[in-house]
This record gives C-alpha cells, structure tokens and sequence, in this order.
C-alpha cells in the first residue's frame, strides 16, 4: 500500500480462523441492564448482509483523483467531531481494498474521546447520509488494517452503528449505538448500548473467535435489524471475512419506535464498548470507506 508516495510490503492476503465458543453470556455494563438476550450458543449460518441488502451507498475519501482532507471529514461531520483534525489522515494506496484509506493515529495512554478523565486518542465522528431516509434495518461495511505489532491492552472500540429518532441527530437522547469492540487480548465483542434517559443501559457479546486479526486487512460486516415498538425482537449479526462472528437475537435495541438508523459512528480508539482502555502505546489504525446498505 502506498502512503505519501511510500509503499508498505508485507500486507498478507486474507487467511480465517475459527474457534468455537460454547457459552455465550450477555455482561451488563453500565447501570441498569437492557433486555438483551443472546440466543446462540453454537456458531450458526447467516447469509452476509451485502447480499441482503440492496441499495448502497459508500464514504468517498477524494475528490477529483485526490485524497480529502481531515478538514473535509470535519465539514462533513457537521461540528460532531472529535480528534478529526489531530489524528486522521486520509492516504492512497495501491494494495488493498480501497483507492484511499483513512488512517487513524492512537497516542500512547490516550483513551475514549469525551471522558474527560485523560488524553482523548484516535476519533470519533458521525457519517449520516440523508437519503437513507432512516431504515428499520441497514448493513454496515468496512475494512479494518490493525498492525501487527497492534496491543488490543484491555480494550477499544472500532466503527458501528447510531439511531437517533427521525430527523434527529448525532448524540441526541433517546437514541442507542451498536459497535465493534475489543477487549482484553483482542476478543472481538458486539456492544450495544441504548441512550435513553434517565440512565443509559448497555451489554456487549462475545464473538465466536478469540480474537481480531492483526497485520492484515479484515472484512467486516454488522447487519442490524431494529426491534419492534415495545418488544425484544432485535438482531445484530457481525462477520469477520465473510465468516459470522456473532449472532444477537431477542434484542432491545431502541428505546422507541420513534428511534431509526441514522448512520454510522466513526469512532476508534482505546475505551468506549464497556471498557476503560488505555492505549499501551502509539498506533495507526486504517479503515477503508464505509459501505452503508439498506433496502
């Protein structure tokens, strides 16, 4: 991959790996407990969501053959950004998934942006194309390049989903987030949290493998089904390279059926999804454009 007119060697092509995970077992995170329940206790099938979901639409990265700026992303993201400016850049590359790249720095004991307890690391900023028009059900796509020299530490958060209630915005309450986390040695997780006053309730589930790859790219795939008005009928599915990772079902996800999918939450750095991670040392985290589906 090409980056400032360099090019890195030693990007592998994509390998998979398996472990089955017998229990899985919903942890609450923060107080008081949303009624999620995970109803799969041996890695099941589900079609990946991209060929479910037929209307598309992706993050460009350039204009006119060139690479945008943070300063783009942050016009774009409409004053709801953290860290864009500081610590992301967008590059081409020429291996890969994608023409153009965003890479994302992590400073050495940076953590979650907006704790307020330390050294805010890596971003977190929103992409809500209007013309999704706020489906009941969407599929998020993306590419993840974690190095491989990457410490997972004891946690952090990568990409996801946000609901806001219709016409709504980014951080506005009633709304919920549902991301790709980590924990402690790389165990991937699907974290969910609804953000509805007058406490926030939230529970993360364990993937089927032990962890997320590291020196190489890895396909990801969240698929999100909201739950009916009242009821725990949601499903959040997560694959890694076309292969299901996780599978969450009889969720609560939105606090109301007032509450759609608003877009996407570019949030990664050590923290967030039930952790207190702090980053051991510097790293650049690359994500390819996200790719939103929905029908």
């Amino acid at each position: 991959m090409k980056i400032a007119g360099m090019t890195l060697k030693g990007v592998p092509t994509f390998s998979k790996r398996a472990l089955i995970i017998n229990a899985m077992l919903g942890t609450t995170i923060l107080a008081g407990f949303a009624s999620f329940i995970h109803t799969t206790f041996a890695r099941p099938y589900a079609e990946v969501c991209t060929a479910r979901y037929h209307r598309q639409l992706s993050l460009k990265l350039d204009r006119d053959g060139e690479a945008l700026t943070p300063a783009d992303v942050q016009a774009f993201s409409n004053g709801q950004d953290e860290g864009v400016l500081e610590n992301l850049s967008i590059a081409a590359f020429n291996t890969g998934p994608s023409k153009y790249a965003m890479g994302i720095k992590i400073a050495e004991k940076s953590m979650e942006q907006r704790t307020g307890r330390g050294p805010a690391g890596g971003v977190s900023f929103p992409w809500m194309p209007s013309s999704i028009e706020q489906p009941q059900a969407a599929c998020l796509s993306y590419n993840v390049f974690l190095p491989a020299d990457f410490d997972f530490g004891t946690g952090g958060t990568l990409p996801g989903f946000f609901g806001a209630t219709v016409n709504g915005q980014f951080g506005d309450t009633p709304g919920f987030s549902t991301q790709l986390g980590w924990g402690e040695g790389g165990a991937p997780k699907v974290y969910l949290q609804i953000k509805a006053d007058p406490a926030a309730r939230a529970a993360a589930f364990p993937a089927y493998d032990r962890t997320i790859p590291r020196g190489r790219w890895v396909r990801v795939d969240q698929e999100l089904v909201l739950n009916s008005a009242n009821q725990p009928d949601g499903v959040a599915r997560l694959w890694f390279d076309g292969k299901l990772e996780a599978e969450v079902k009889a969720a609560e996800i939105r606090p109301g059926a007032e509450v759609a999918i608003a877009g996407v939450t570019g949030d990664v750095y050590y923290g967030g999804s039930g952790t207190m991670g702090i980053a051991p040392k510097e790293a650049t985290v690359w994500l390819s454009p996200f790719e939103l589906r929905w029908n």
